[in-house]
């Protein structure tokens, strides 16, 4: 794993209680905060509800998958001529509102 180029899934069962856990971050996650890869490991052990002291047999139990990923970004008005383009002028549904989807202008 290299911090800032690789993202991070990891998955574990803890040792005493047997519960599984799994936690990710993107590439820039750890690269942002100036980890290490053992601080970005042990910060994912957290993020995925470990509460137990982290130690080396805790690590060794750690199943971990980097991945690679592209940040892609966009003005919101660039989105929009692309949403046109492709889907006819019909704005996307934004979950949890009740109001149906528009045609964009």
């Amino acid at each position: 794993m290299k911090v800032g180029k690789h993202g991070i899934i990891i998955d574990f069962t803890e040792p005493v209680t047997n519960t599984r856990r799994n936690a990710t971050y993107l590439p820039e996650v750890p690269a942002h905060e100036g980890w290490s890869k053992i601080e970005a490991i042990d910060s994912l052990v957290r993020k995925a509800g470990y509460n137990g002291e982290i130690t080396e047999s805790v690590r060794r139990r750690i199943h971990l998958t980097r991945y690679q990923s592209t940040l892609f970004s966009m003005h919101y008005s660039e989105y929009l001529s692309y949403v046109k383009a492709t889907r006819g002028g019909v704005a996307p549904a934004i979950n949890g509102t009740s109001k149906p989807s528009m045609a964009l202008s």
